[in-house]
């Protein structure tokens, strides 16, 4: 496929950029697979179990496998595209070959602008664990979630070969420690597990919570971000995709099921802490501080895998001409764009510290965030649709693109399409400025 100028998008990559600012394609499957499981697993892991129990009692596992059905087309889709289309652009990536250089600048202050608000939102979380971690009061958290935006930024500053290690150690942390929570809840002497209804009931039950655990199986659109890195993605791409997925939603299976076994639905707890509560019962309440220090090594993790991508964002928008051209520089032998990594870490910063001051709530930002990554995959979807080769994948690409159109217009507040719609505009109008 080629792009709008008549290149091949890897080739009119390389045309932009020099000797001096290419990113280091440095990633192998192993470090890509520990970056695309903590950038996928959140603080969702700590919380959405919970509000699955309550929505659909003893049929919460059976929503969580129906809404890793779900996800799996879209990342079909999205393995496909990043290994056709290998860039850092990530979406926008894929939008560019087919529709414009200026749709595709659209698209990207739609990305600047969500994670904008989403990474914030984690660092916030993961102030919260931390202040809880070390007996301070709920209201330092902004303190904390300054404290580790300033560690990842730098970390991400000084190269790949340490973030590289320190993702591949959180992830393997973090996976371990989540299934072994969700296996001490099943062998408890206390559970109580029931397996789920096959029942029309059963199925309405997990049905009705697939919405709320779909945006605890989004993030592979940040690691889409992280594609000019990989050493051979047309090859490795569509793998950690897929392995990441076996992982994640392994891991959130275990940890439901361990949780249902354990809490019951309308537990004061469920919405808010289940996994401490779960720990509390099934080993004592002297450990619940165990998910304390968990939930700072998630959200941690979750936070150098977003602020990887981002950093990567902003990297490829100033080479594209939408941000300023000064951001469009690697440094050290690993090529990281150290420039768009203090950029991004000082946006977040300030975003944290607006936050603090009431300016914009922490639900606010999770909320858009989420809802534009949904419109994201939208976008995606129909990129796919619109370009594939065959008959079938066309149907396919711009079904899905239509069935979450429609889930996205019904479910959605109208006001919240308002927000990425004047973010597209922005972007576009920037590059008939600038071309």
């Amino acid at each position: 496929m080629e792009g709008s100028d008549g290149q091949a998008p890897e080739a009119a990559e390389e045309a932009v950029a020099d000797d001096d600012s290419r990113l280091g394609r440095h990633l192998t499957p192993g470090p890509a697979l520990a970056l695309a499981v903590t950038t996928v697993i959140g603080g969702g892991a700590l919380a959405l179990p919970g509000v699955a129990l309550d929505g659909a009692g003893d049929d919460a596992v059976l929503g969580w496998a129906l809404a890793g059905l779900i996800t799996i087309p879209l990342l079909v889709v999205f393995s496909r595209l990043g290994a056709r289309y290998p860039t850092a652009g990530g979406i926008a990536g894929f939008v560019q070959p087919r529709f414009g250089r200026r749709a595709a600048a659209g698209v990207e202050m739609v990305l600047l602008g969500t994670v904008s608000l989403g990474m914030p939102a984690i660092a916030l979380s993961g102030g919260g664990y931390l202040a809880a971690a070390v007996g301070a009061s709920a209201d330092t958290a902004w303190v904390g979630a300054i404290a580790l935006l300033l560690l990842v930024t730098g970390t991400l500053y000084a190269g790949a070969a340490l973030s590289t290690r320190l993702q591949t150690a959180l992830a393997v942390v973090l996976t371990i420690a989540l299934l072994a929570v969700g296996l001490v809840g099943l062998l408890s002497p206390a559970a109580e597990f029931t397996p789920p209804s096959f029942t029309a009931a059963g199925w309405g039950n997990a049905f009705g919570v697939v919405g709320v655990l779909f945006f605890g199986l989004t993030g592979w659109e940040i690691v889409a971000f992280t594609l000019g890195e990989y050493e051979n993605p047309k090859r490795d791409f569509p793998r950690v995709v897929a392995l990441s997925f076996v992982i994640v939603i392994g891991v959130y299976l275990v940890l439901a099921a361990g949780i249902q076994a354990i809490l019951r639905p309308g537990d004061a707890t469920n919405e808010t802490a289940p996994v401490a509560e779960l720990v509390s019962r099934a080993v004592s309440p002297e450990a619940a501080v165990f998910v304390s220090v968990l939930g700072v090594v998630i959200l941690a993790a979750n936070l150098v895998g977003a602020m990887w991508g981002a950093s990567r964002l902003v990297y490829s928008s100033s080479g594209e001409g939408l941000l300023p051209r000064g951001l469009f520089h690697v440094a050290g032998a690993s090529r990281t764009p150290r420039r768009a990594v203090l950029v991004v870490g000082g946006a977040f910063v300030l975003l944290v510290g607006a936050s603090a001051l009431g300016l914009i709530s922490v639900t606010t930002m999770f909320e858009v965030a989420g809802q534009n990554f949904f419109l994201l995959y939208v976008v995606t979807a129909a990129v796919y649709g619109v370009e594939a080769r065959s008959r079938v994948a066309r149907c396919f690409g711009l079904l899905l693109a239509a069935a979450l159109a429609a889930v996205a217009l019904l479910g959605f507040d109208p006001l919240a399409l308002f927000y990425p719609a004047v973010l597209f505009m922005i972007g576009s109008l920037i590059f008939r400025s600038r071309a």
